[in-house]
């Protein structure tokens, strides 16, 4: 038979939660990783709390192309401004 689709992950799994609610920005940039102590990297600190830092950058690909497999939406911004301005919009709606 044909191949069968992955099962979409409800939202409010917990792994789906933190990726949801944890904003990356400046993915791929190992500058912006290791300037930021990984901070640049939230869904990845927020899913593997134990990884160290130095490490997410080689991991943010897997972890946004799971995502992407699974239906998760994966937040991120190019740069920190982006990621700040984004964050100051929010809370003027709130």
């Amino acid at each position: 038979e044909g191949k069968s689709a992955k099962p979409k992950v409800p939202l409010n799994d917990w792994a789906a939660v933190q990726c949801q609610t944890s904003v990356n920005w400046s993915i791929n940039s190992w500058f912006w990783n290791h300037v930021s102590g990984g901070l640049a990297s939230q869904v990845e600190h927020h899913l593997f709390p134990g990884v160290c830092h130095t490490n997410y950058y080689y991991i943010n690909d897997i972890v946004k192309d799971t995502c992407a497999e699974y239906g998760v939406p994966y937040q991120h911004e190019k740069s920190l401004w982006s990621a700040y301005w984004k964050m100051i919009n929010h809370l003027k709606v709130l």
